[in-house]
C-alpha cells in the first residue's frame, strides 16, 4: 500500500533540512517511500512516525543520514567532465592563486560533493601535469561527499572502464593501469587527493575559515538542493573562498539569478566564477541572495515538471567507443514499420507519467533507472518515437552504440524528425567514424531545418578538419538557429550548455576565425 503525502511530510522536511535535498529531488530515482520503510524496518521502529521520533536522537540521525545519502543522492559521474573548466582552473585559477599566496603557503582546490572521485582524481591529474612537483607540498586537492559509501570507494581508486569514456588515450596509459576487470588510478596519483565524509551544510568553522580554498568545484549538485539551501551554501563557499577566489559549478548551473556574491568569468569556452571583490570575510549574505536562489531553483524545478529542463545532457565532443554502430544515413523503411506503427491516439495518462519519470531520471544521470521506467511500456505506444529516441540516448550515454544505434532505427522507422540521426552521429563520432557521423548530422539538418545542434556539430567537424569556410557557415547558422531552438532539444543534445552559453561559444569561434553570425 502506497504511502499518503502527509505520512512522508515530516521526513522529507528532516532531509530537506539535513542533507538540503528538495522535495523533488528526493523522490528522483529511489523510492522514497519504500527506502524510509526499509530503514523503519531495520531500526525497529513501529512506523513511519516512530521512525521520524527516533531521528531526533543525535546518534541514531547520524547513522542513518548516512545510510540515506547513500540511497538518496546523485552520484554517478565520470572522469574528464567538462574538461574546459578542468583547463580553465589549471591554466588560470591557479597560476594567479599562486601568486597571490605567500611562498610556502598551500593553494586548495576543494571538490565539493565528489561523489566517488572522479572529479578530484581529474582535477589531481591535471595540475600534477601543469605543475609537476607542486602537489601535494604548494597545491592540494581535497575531495568532500556526505555519502560515507561513496568516498570509501573513492580512496580505493579504482573504477569501470566507462568512468574513463572521456579520457584521451595518452591519459589512460599514464596514469592508469589495469586492475583485473577495473582499472585503477596510479598509487602516486591517487595519493594527492584527501578524502573526507562531510556534509557541505553541517557548520563547521574550522573548515570552512574564511579564505581556506582558492578554487572550489561544486557540479551537479546545487540543482538537487531546496531553494533556501543553494543560498546558504553559495553564502559558505563565498566566505570560505579566498579574494578573488574561483567557484566551478556546472555549465548548466548559471548562478547569475542566484547569488551576488559572485561574477561571471569566460575562458576555454566555458564559464565559471569569481567571489566579487565586494565580498569581504564571513559577512552577511547580499540582500536578496534567499529570493534570487529561490527563484533560480524554482526555475529548474518548474522545467523539470515541464520535462524540457530534465532530458539527458549528451556530451558534445565523445571520445571513445565501447562499439561501432553502422547505420545508414537514411535507414530503410518496409514491413518493419508498418508493423510496429503507433496508435495514433492520445497517449494514456500511464505511458507520459513513464515517460515523463523516466526523463528526471536521465536529467538525474540515473540511466539504468530511466531505461527500466521505459521498460514496461508496450512496444505499440502512441509515444514510441520519442521513447526509441529516449532510449538510443540512454544507451549512447552508456556506451552502448550498436543499441543506441537499433533505438535510433526504430525511432526513425515511428516518424521521428531528425533528432535520432543527431544521435546517431554521436555514435559515429564517438566510434572515430567522422565521416560518417557528419553524414546523420546533415540527415538531421536536412529533416527539420530549424534544428541548430547538428550545425554545430558540423562546424566542429569542420574546424578540426581546418576547413574554414565551411566552419564559419555551420557556426553562423548554428548561432542563428539557436535563438529559437526548442528548449527540449537544447537540454536533450546540448552537453548541458544552456542557450545563451552555446550562442556565445559559437561567436566566440566565429570571432577567432573572422567571421559573424548571421
Amino acid at each position: 500500500m502506497s504511502t499518503a503525502p502527509h505520512d512522508l511530510g515530516p521526513l522529507e522536511e528532516f532531509l530537506e533540512e539535513r542533507l538540503g535535498l528538495s522535495r523533488a529531488s528526493l523522490h528522483l530515482g529511489a523510492d522514497l517511500d519504500a527506502v524510509l520503510r526499509e530503514r523503519v524496518r531495520a531500526r525497529g521502529c513501529d512506523d513511519l512516525r516512530d521512525y521520524r521520533r527516533a531521528l531526533d536522537r543525535p546518534e541514531i540521525a547520524r547513522e542513518e543520514l548516512d545510510v540515506l545519502a547513500g540511497q538518496l543522492t546523485v552520484g554517478e559521474t565520470y572522469f574528464f567532465r567538462e574538461w574546459q573548466q578542468i583547463e580553465a582552473c589549471a591554466d588560470i585559477a591557479l597560476p594567479e592563486r599562486l601568486a597571490a599566496r605567500p611562498d610556502g603557503e598551500r593553494v586548495t582546490v576543494l571538490s565539493a560533493g565528489c561523489a566517488t572521485g572522479e572529479e578530484a582524481y581529474t582535477l589531481a591529474i591535471a595540475l600534477h601535469t601543469a605543475y609537476p612537483g607542486l602537489l601535494p607540498g604548494r597545491i592540494r586537492v581535497v575531495g568532500v561527499d556526505v555519502n560515507p559509501g561513496a568516498i570509501q570507494r573513492a580512496r580505493q581508486a579504482r573504477y569501470s572502464e566507462w568512468t574513463l569514456r572521456a579520457v584521451p588515450d595518452d591519459m589512460r596509459k599514464r596514469f592508469f593501469v589495469r586492475a583485473g576487470s577495473d582499472v585503477a588510478l596510479r598509487k602516486d596519483i591517487a595519493r594527492l587527493v584527501d578524502f573526507e565524509v562531510k556534509n557541505l551544510l553541517d557548520d563547521d568553522p574550522a573548515f570552512w575559515k574564511p579564505g581556506a580554498f582558492d578554487a572550489i568545484f561544486c557540479r551537479n549538485v546545487l540543482m538537487y538542493l531546496a531553494p533556501q539551501k543553494v543560498a546558504e551554501l553559495l553564502d559558505r563557499f563565498a566566505g570560505a573562498l579566498a579574494p578573488r577566489g574561483f567557484l566551478f559549478v556546472a555549465s548548466s548551473e548559471s548562478l547569475r539569478a542566484a547569488s551576488a556574491a559572485f561574477e561571471v568569468a569566460h575562458t576555454h569556452g566555458t564559464f565559471y566564477y569569481r567571489r566579487s571583490d565586494a565580498r569581504h570575510g564571513r559577512a552577511a549574505r547580499p540582500p536578496g541572495d534567499a529570493a534570487r536562489a529561490s527563484a533560480w531553483v524554482a526555475s529548474i524545478h518548474e522545467s523539470s515538471a515541464r520535462v524540457a529542463e530534465v532530458a539527458q545532457r549528451v556530451s558534445p565532443t565523445p571520445r571513445r567507443a565501447s562499439a561501432t554502430p553502422r547505420a545508414s544515413a537514411t535507414p530503410p523503411r518496409g514491413a518493419a514499420e508498418a508493423r510496429d506503427r503507433p496508435s495514433t491516439r492520445p497517449p494514456p495518462p500511464a505511458e507520459l507519467a513513464a515517460i515523463d519519470r523516466a526523463l528526471q531520471l536521465i536529467g538525474g544521470e540515473r540511466f539504468a533507472d530511466a531505461m527500466a521506467a521505459l521498460a514496461g511500456l508496450p512496444r505499440r505506444t502512441a509515444s514510441r518515437a520519442r521513447v526509441d529516441l529516449l532510449r538510443a540516448v540512454i544507451l549512447c550515454q552508456q556506451g552502448d552504440l550498436a543499441g543506441a544505434a537499433r533505438a535510433c532505427q526504430s525511432a526513425l522507422d515511428a516518424g521521428d524528425s531528425g533528432a535520432a540521426h543527431y544521435v546517431l552521429g554521436l555514435c559515429q563520432e564517438q566510434a572515430g567514424d567522422v565521416a560518417g557521423a557528419a553524414k546523420h548530422y546533415q540527415a538531421a539538418a536536412a529533416r527539420d531545418p530549424t534544428f541548430a545542434m547538428p550545425h554545430l556539430r558540423l562546424g566542429l567537424l569542420a574546424k578540426r578538419a581546418g576547413d574554414l569556410t565551411t566552419t564559419r557557415d555551420e557556426l553562423g547558422r548554428a548561432a542563428s538557429l539557436l535563438v529559437s531552438e526548442q528548449q527540449e532539444r537544447l537540454v536533450l543534445f546540448g552537453g548541458g550548455f544552456p542557450r545563451a552559453t552555446l550562442i556565445g561559444l559559437c561567436h566566440a569561434e566565429l570571432q577567432a576565425r573572422g567571421g559573424h553570425a548571421g
